[in-house]
């Protein structure tokens, strides 16, 4: 009596894990991932006045309009950048931990600052900026970590496919 031979064909299985395997030892395509959905969700901040939990920033005193958005130098200043295993988001921008955290600027002694408000110059002896924090300071906002572990999901599932998934 001969045994039957079943032969299975699981090149394309093995094709998949071998595409997993590579996300997991070159993470880059999933971190880039993350750092646009956080980069993204900063720049909504700025869009809606926001901080990352959702509240509403002081508003402006000394001109109309939305803060932190009179030229954009700030909110376009967001960008991200792949460090080994992690996500590093942020600035350049020195003056951006003044807006983040506030900032109380006093004037010299016998000086005065000075600075234009709709043309005009006002001289004052000390200004309070209030903290309008557009980035996260503790953790990740929960809907934020949800929505990078969707973008790890889509590159790992695009990987799984074998049609990369990291342009998003």
């Amino acid at each position: 009596m001969t045994v039957p031979r079943i032969e299975i064909d699981d090149r394309d299985v093995v094709s998949a894990l071998n595409r997993l395997i590579a996300v997991g030892e070159s993470p880059a395509p999933a971190l880039n991932a993350v750092g646009r959905v956080l980069k993204s969700k900063i720049q909504m901040g700025f869009q809606t006045s926001t901080d990352p939990l959702g509240r509403t920033w002081a508003p402006l005193k000394s001109r109309r309009g939305q803060p932190l958005r009179d030229k954009g130098h700030l909110m376009g200043s967001i960008d991200y950048q792949v460090e080994g295993n992690s996500v590093v988001v942020g600035t350049n921008k020195l003056y951006a931990p003044v807006h983040q955290f506030g900032a109380k600027i006093e004037a010299k002694a016998g000086k005065v600052l000075r600075f234009f408000v709709e043309g005009r110059p006002v001289f004052v002896k000390r200004v309070t900026i209030p903290a309008r924090p557009f980035l996260p300071q503790d953790r990740l906002p929960d809907a934020w970590g949800d929505d990078s572990l969707d973008a790890i999901g889509e590159v790992v599932r695009g990987a799984w496919e074998g049609h990369g998934g990291a342009a998003r």
